[in-house]
């Protein structure tokens, strides 16, 4: 499958858009069915101690509660274009924002898929690319621990081998992956399988209805394949197991839970966030990567109340999976802005296609969940361990690690620089990345099970976007938060309270937004998908673009 960015996507969502408004009126005038009035699903956050009279509320407003999660956020539904202010005006709730900033009618679909044929072989073969990489970076091409250990300078810059890797290689940490899920057929990881849940529902926008869930249900475990690629991506950074094949991770003996909250188009609402975190806290995990700003606006000002609702429900999430003793960890922008200088926001709303209008940001603005309290940030890294061109930076992060960038390999190498790591096998965008000349591994090679593919996609993402964001500088009591993750574990133990706990163990930088994970012991993959670039199961090489 294959989903352009840009405007062929936008091209794409308006003519499937259409269709679908074209079919209702249609519809109308021949006088067989009535058409459908438009529903728009919202975010409701209750008072504490108050819910009762905050459903109430909705009801009276014209809403339809679909779920409320345990800390008293409500998804809704309705068709009321007064809803939002209506409920507002009562003072009953805390806040509401629509979801998506969406209205679409009932059985429009909002999802959109190609399917393409790969049209080209792939370059270079195992052999091939670890010779490369080892001319390039200096190394033996016997560099271990796994074939395309010469690629991985990342885990060189860590010390990962040897280096962390006698000290510990994860085992016992279950690090959640909050990103578009991940390939299920892949061998590469330890995959909790069982509590990996897909977050993406039918009202989702740019969902497939392959990943779609009803609220709440977590049976339906192939909704959580990687229809994106990201995902995959950022567990095999995180925790690729040492197994002989490709490549290996920071933590390859760390068990990976899935908590899918990201389309297949790249998309992460807050209704999906929300309950991916509160998941996290139910499950206790170790630590949560979040690599993407949560859609529909990159910066959410308080003096708007759609984005201080998303605000309050994605903080009031964080702050109860904080409480059950989750590491929050985000990526801080591949925007390559200083986060203490606001400017202007040029690309939100991103949802729908051709929404974002420009407009400037204060020190009142936040980009989620990056800024919430008590989250590890990080900033990315490349080779030469300078700052990456593309990467956020400024006093909100605090740690980087390495997140790839092509200008600073020894030599410059246009396809070289980045991050290698796993990549899905429902990617949607192969197809692009083979004509691209980007897949650097042929199908017959990293074949550790038979019916299982691997190639490497040489992945240009990230591309300057002229978003401005700053804000005031704050301390940041990292050194609490960081003794939070050194006490994780030392390999096998558990710490006070009998739970085994690990270091976030994760690595730096992918495709579209970014940032990067902290030295050895803690490590946090980074990227935001971007928009279009679902994967296939492959090893790709993401980082800077252009």
């Amino acid at each position: 499958m294959y989903s352009e960015e840009g405007e062929g996507m936008s091209r794409r969502f308006s003519g499937v858009l259409a269709c679908a408004i074209a079919g209702l009126t249609v519809l109308a005038v021949a006088g067989t069915a009535p058409a459908v009035p438009p529903t728009s699903r919202y975010v409701v956050v209750l008072k504490e101690h108050q819910s009762a009279v905050g459903l109430a509320a909705v009801k009276t407003a014209g809403g339809k509660v679909v779920a409320v999660n345990k800390i008293g956020i409500a998804t809704v539904d309705s068709s009321q274009p007064s809803f939002a202010p209506k409920l507002r005006a009562s003072g009953a709730v805390l806040g509401v924002a629509n979801d998506a900033a969406f209205r679409v009618g009932t059985g429009a679909k909002l999802g959109w898929s190609t399917l393409r044929t790969l049209t080209r072989a792939a370059v270079n073969n195992p052999t091939t690319e670890a010779a490369t990489c080892a001319s390039l970076f200096s190394v033996p091409v016997t560099t271990g621990p796994d074939p395309l250990a010469p690629c991985q300078w990342d885990m060189r810059a860590i010390k990962a081998n040897p280096g962390s890797y006698d000290v510990t290689k994860g085992a016992g940490a279950r690090l959640g992956d909050i990103d578009t899920g991940i390939d299920l057929t892949s061998h590469e990881f330890n995959l909790d399988l069982a509590t990996s849940c897909s977050f993406i529902y039918a009202t989702t926008p740019t969902s497939n209805p392959a990943e779609q869930v009803p609220v709440g249900d977590c049976s339906n475990k192939s909704a959580i394949q990687d229809l994106a690629g990201h995902g995959t991506h950022t567990a095999g950074i995180m925790a690729a197991r040492i197994n002989g094949h490709g490549t290996s991770g920071v933590a390859p003996d760390a068990t990976i839970v899935a908590l899918k909250a990201g389309t297949e188009q790249g998309y992460f609402f807050t209704d999906s966030v929300v309950n991916s975190l509160v998941y996290a806290g139910d499950h206790q995990l170790d630590v949560a990567n979040m690599s993407f700003f949560a859609d529909p606006w990159l910066f959410n000002c308080g003096n708007d109340a759609d984005q201080k609702a998303i605000v309050q429900a994605i903080s009031r999430a964080a702050k109860y999976a904080q409480q059950q003793g989750v590491v929050l960890v985000a990526a801080a922008g591949n925007d390559g802005i200083d986060m203490n200088h606001p400017t202007v926001d040029e690309i939100s709303p991103d949802y729908p296609p051709g929404a974002a209008v420009t407009r400037p940001v204060g020190n009142n603005c936040v980009v989620m969940p990056t800024e919430i309290s008590g989250v590890v940030v990080v900033t990315a890294t490349g080779a030469q361990n300078l700052l990456s061109w593309y990467s956020t930076y400024g006093n909100i992060t605090d740690v980087a690690a390495p997140g790839g960038s092509r200008f600073q390999t020894p030599t410059f190498d246009p396809t070289r620089g980045r991050v290698l790591a796993p990549y899905s096998s429902t990617a949607s965008d192969l197809a692009v990345e083979d004509a691209l000349g980007r897949l650097a591994l042929p199908d017959a090679d990293l074949r550790p099970h038979a019916g299982t593919r691997a190639r490497a996609v040489l992945v240009d993402c990230e591309r300057p976007r002229p978003r401005g964001r700053a804000r005031t500088a704050r301390p940041r009591p990292l050194e609490r938060r960081l003794l939070r993750v050194a006490e994780r574990h030392v390999d096998g133990v558990a710490p006070r309270g009998g739970r085994r706990r690990a270091h976030p163990g994760a690595a730096s930088e992918d495709v579209g937004r970014s940032g990067g994970g902290g030295d050895p012991q803690l490590r946090h993959i980074a990227g935001m998908p971007c928009r279009a670039r679902p994967g296939r199961r492959v090893l790709r090489r993401a980082g800077a673009g252009l």
